[in-house]
């Protein structure tokens, strides 16, 4: 039997108690203000994350992109919307479709070179409301961007290489001035964050299970 998203949070909250990879976390991942706070793992692909939004994050800020490994992301606090794009198979220019260049990506972070264009595109789009406390699983093929309000946190749960490279939709796009390397205080207060957002949540459930 699947674990409840309450289940999932006490397992998590253990970890977070005694976290082992905080010197792993970035600030300005993916786009400007957004920090990535390493809770587990030792290696890329395998890493239990928190994101905080330190800004609002527009839709299509963050380019659609899938993942090398499955994922679990669940959202503790904040208007997080997952967007995702679908290749619509009737090869179509009509109806509600998007037309966008495809490419490869391969991140210098695990030794890749970047972007390769391979072609353009029609694409379906959606986009589903997470709310607080609640999860969406993803697999290496699912395509998808998140926008949210400042101040919102999610957990990215990365369960394992499955591909060797990603996909990226829209325009070549450059990681000057992102991925930089937080200073201490940045790592414990975003910690604190988290923390206090997790024991609202678990403490809600007190007398109900």
């Amino acid at each position: 039997m699947k674990k409840s998203n309450y289940e999932y949070l006490k397992d998590f909250n253990q970890k977070l108690k005694s976290p082992t990879a905080l010197d792993m976390s970035l600030n300005n991942v993916h786009c400007n203000g957004l920090f990535s706070l390493v809770i587990d793992g030792a290696e890329h692909g395998k890493l239990l994350r928190v994101f905080i939004a330190h800004k609002k994050i527009k839709a299509g800020q963050i380019q659609f992109h899938s993942h090398r490994y499955p994922i679990r992301l669940t959202v503790l606090k904040g208007e997080v919307v997952n967007h995702v794009a679908k290749e619509n198979d009737a090869v179509t220019d009509l109806g509600n479709v998007v037309k966008m260049d495809v490419f490869k990506y391969l991140s210098p972070l695990n030794g890749g070179n970047g972007l390769s264009f391979i072609d353009s595109t029609y694409f379906d789009l959606t986009e589903n409301a997470i709310p607080k406390g609640c999860a969406v699983n993803m697999n290496s093929n699912d395509i998808h961007t998140v926008s949210c309000s400042k101040g919102s946190i999610w957990i990215v749960e990365e369960q394992g290489f499955v591909k060797e490279n990603s996909v990226v939709l829209g325009t070549p796009f450059s990681t000057k001035d992102l991925y930089q390397k937080p200073e201490q205080f940045q790592i414990n207060d975003n910690y604190q964050l988290v923390k206090k957002c997790v024991d609202q949540i678990l403490n809600s459930y007190v007398g109900l299970v």
